[in-house]
């Protein structure tokens, strides 16, 4: 694999034990292990993964030789950088590709997060002769990357936005996002939403919305949030509301009784850090930005406590999907199988080339490993790398965990090839050790589906 820059012996039977001895020892075990499982935390997932039975190879017929797939990573904090680390799931996919036979070389550029700069990238990979595209981004700029390719004739995969012409979105509809949203605010009478940027999600009535740049004072606004949902009495400091004035010219008073938080991740995990610090004890909701693993290093970096409660609505496609015995339990170890193996390999390193994989490989993420394994099965089943067959191969292709996805099926005959809905997700900082070891300490969340959510 390849990537260019821009990672016993048996005892002596004693005597034969009255029944009425053994019948008592049963009696006993059955009271302890009821009483162990009564304990367990049925919210957290067990640190304990089934078997991988999937292989970690992944095995593709009919790849040209110098196949190559184009990678669009979003560096620096512009628009979209918070999947830059989850993207890295990408290097994984080749490396299984390569277990298996098929060698592939990823060709990384950076959009730079702005509409001429994924207009570029996108031109620098269809001059480079790729064979489709992982756009690993997110924002409005992402829509230049679709048009350049269009253009191009290029076919484009995105993990982790909504799609257009020519381009497949394995992302979970925005229907279904409003949807989980919804139930993730568990009923609020007068939702609160505080918009860092990332807009008001759609389908909710929010009954105050309080609105902040990126210069925004967090502790200020977390203050105001606080007031809002009772948590402190109403200030009378008049610069409380400076940086963040409530639109609806309500004056400021404890009527929220839930708090959702828009924006980057970044911007939230900040943002959260300082709700912590306000004592905010009403129902924070996060949306799907906050699940890129980029939320929390900020909300570490904030000094806000990584144990705290996280709400978002997804799809569950982290480590904790490893812990389940069905096939998609199966294809996550085996995910996570090639993570271990890329982390091994000391020549291994990440899309740009600027750090070992090892050091990336705690946010290596199964949303962009599963976006390059589909089109390499599209240039396989077209037994061409040639864009416009891959294109009409990809418009044909179904795929599930027996193909070698880590996440739930896809279904490339509809541009909104993810066919699972959206679900309340929560996040856990329990340490899975499902991953290798880092030398570096990691502010990993583990988001898995929220079963108390209906």
């Amino acid at each position: 694999m390849t990537h260019q820059a821009v990672d016993d012996a048996r005892g002596t039977r004693g005597p034969r034990q009255p029944l009425a001895i053994v019948a008592l020892a049963v009696l006993v075990i059955a009271v302890v292990l009821a009483v162990v499982v009564f304990v367990v935390d049925r919210n957290t997932p067990a640190a304990e993964a089934v078997p991988a039975t999937v292989p970690v190879p992944i095995r593709v017929a009919h790849v040209p030789d110098g196949t190559k797939i184009g990678v669009v990573v979003t560096l620096g904090d512009g628009e979209g950088s918070e999947w830059d680390e989850a993207a890295q799931g990408a290097l994984v996919a080749a490396k299984r590709l390569t277990l298996g036979g098929t060698d592939v070389e990823l060709v990384t550029r950076n959009d730079g997060g702005s509409t001429s700069g994924a207009k570029r990238a996108v031109q620098q990979l269809a001059d480079a002769g790729v064979a489709g595209i992982v756009v690993a981004s997110s924002g409005a700029h992402v829509s230049a990357a679709l048009d350049a390719a269009s253009e191009a004739g290029v076919p484009v995969v995105l993990p982790y936005a909504s799609g257009g012409d020519g381009s497949w979105s394995t992302a979970p509809s925005p229907s279904s996002v409003s949807a989980a949203m919804q139930r993730a605010i568990r009923g609020a009478d007068a939702p609160l939403l505080v918009d860092l940027g990332g807009g008001a999600p759609s389908g909710i009535r929010f009954a105050h919305v309080v609105t902040a740049d990126t210069a925004a004072d967090d502790s200020a606004l977390a203050t105001t949030v606080a007031e809002r949902t009772g948590a402190t009495s109403t200030s009378t400091d008049p610069s409380a509301d400076a940086t963040a004035a409530p639109t609806d010219g309500a004056p400021a008073e404890p009527d929220s009784d839930a708090v959702v938080v828009s924006g980057s991740a970044a911007r939230q995990g900040a943002f959260v850090a300082a709700l912590q610090s306000a004592d905010v004890t009403v129902p924070v909701v996060l949306t799907p930005q906050a699940t890129s693993p980029a939320f929390g290093t900020a909300l570490a970096a904030a000094d806000g406590s990584l144990s705290g409660t996280f709400v978002s609505a997804g799809v569950a496609t982290d480590d904790a999907r490893a812990l389940t015995s069905d096939a998609q339990g199966r294809a996550m170890s085996a995910f996570l199988g090639g993570v271990r193996v890329l982390a091994d390999d000391a020549d291994a390193q990440n899309l740009t080339a600027d750090q070992p994989f090892s050091a990336v490989a705690w946010a290596a993420d199964s949303r962009s490993h599963d976006a390059v394994v589909a089109l390499v099965r599209a240039v396989g089943a077209a037994r061409s790398d040639e864009p416009s067959a891959v294109a009409d191969s990809l418009s044909a292709l179904r795929l599930d965990a027996g193909d070698g996805i880590a996440g739930p099926a896809l279904d490339f005959r509809q541009q909104q090839a993810l066919r699972t809905d959206a679900t309340v997700l929560a996040a856990s900082s329990q340490t899975l050790g499902l991953r290798p070891t880092t030398t570096e300490p990691t502010s990993a969340l583990v988001w898995f589906q929220d079963s108390t959510a209906r």
